[in-house]
C-alpha cells in the first residue's frame, strides 16, 4: 500500500513541527482534523511512522564522544551480526553498507573507551575497516524533504493480510481505528466482535 499526496502533507507538517496538534496540521495542510487523525492512525498501525522523539540538539549533549566503526561481515549473516550489535546500549546507528559491511553510531564516554568497545563489541567473524572519532557536527537530523513514494506495511485486522487499496475499508471504535481488506474481511469482524466493539465505544464516549 502506497501513501499519497494527503499523506505526504501531513508527513511535511510533522517533520516541520513534531508538536503540531492534530488542529494545527489540519490548519497547515487545508485538511479536516477527522482526515489527520485518521491518516495518522494508518501510518502508525502500519509502521511507516515508528514513534515520535525529540531530536535534541548536539551541542546540548555533554556525553563524551562519537565514534563511526565500519566492519566488513566475513560469514554470510551479517544482518543477524548487525541486529546483535544494535541492541549494544553504546550504539546509536546501525547501517548495512555494500559488500556485507556494516557501519555503527556509537556513543562512548571518553576517546580511551573506543579501543576498550572494539575488542569487547566486535565479533570474530567481522573484520573492522574502519574506526574514527567524531571531532565536530554540522547536522545531524532527518531529512526535511520527504521521498516521492513511501510504502506503508498495513495488515487487515481480520485475515491478517495486505491492505493494497489506498482507500482501504475501515472503522473507529473508542481510540482505535480498524482497517480491512475487503468488505466480507469487515462484515465478518463486525460479526464476531462488533457487541464487543459497541460496549468499548460507549464507554470511551462516557469517560
Amino acid at each position: 500500500m502506497k501513501s499519497d499526496e494527503v499523506d505526504a502533507k501531513i508527513l511535511q507538517a510533522l517533520m516541520n513541527d513534531g508538536r503540531a496538534s492534530l488542529r494545527q496540521i489540519a490548519d497547515r495542510t487545508s485538511l479536516t482534523t477527522p482526515t489527520v487523525s485518521a491518516r495518522l492512525s494508518r501510518m502508525l498501525k502500519s509502521g511507516l511512522i515508528m514513534k515520535f522523539i525529540p531530536v535534541l540538539s548536539t551541542d546540548s549533549i555533554q556525553r563524551g564522544v562519537t565514534a563511526l566503526i565500519a566492519v566488513t561481515v566475513e560469514s554470510s549473516a551479517p544482518e543477524k551480526v548487525a541486529r546483535t550489535l544494535a541492541r549494544l546500549k553504546d550504539v546509536e546507528s546501525v547501517y548495512m553498507t555494500t559488500g556485507q559491511g556494516i557501519t555503527l553510531k556509537v556513543r562512548l564516554e571518553s576517546p580511551r573507551e573506543l579501543q576498550t568497545f572494539l575488542s569487547k563489541n566486535i565479533p570474530k567473524s567481522a573484520r573492522i575497516t574502519r574506526s574514527e572519532i567524531v571531532t565536530g557536527t554540522i547536522k545531524d537530523e532527518p531529512p526535511s524533504v520527504l521521498p516521492s513514494q513511501l510504502v506503508m506495511d498495513l495488515k487487515c485486522d481480520y485475515c491478517g493480510g495486505p491492505v493494497t487499496s489506498n482507500r482501504p475499508y475501515g472503522m473507529t471504535s473508542g481510540y482505535s481505528r480498524y482497517y480491512f481488506c475487503c468488505k466480507t474481511c469487515k462484515k465478518d469482524y463486525l460479526d464476531k466482535y462488533g457487541r464487543k466493539l459497541f460496549k468499548t465505544s460507549v464507554a470511551t464516549n462516557h469517560h
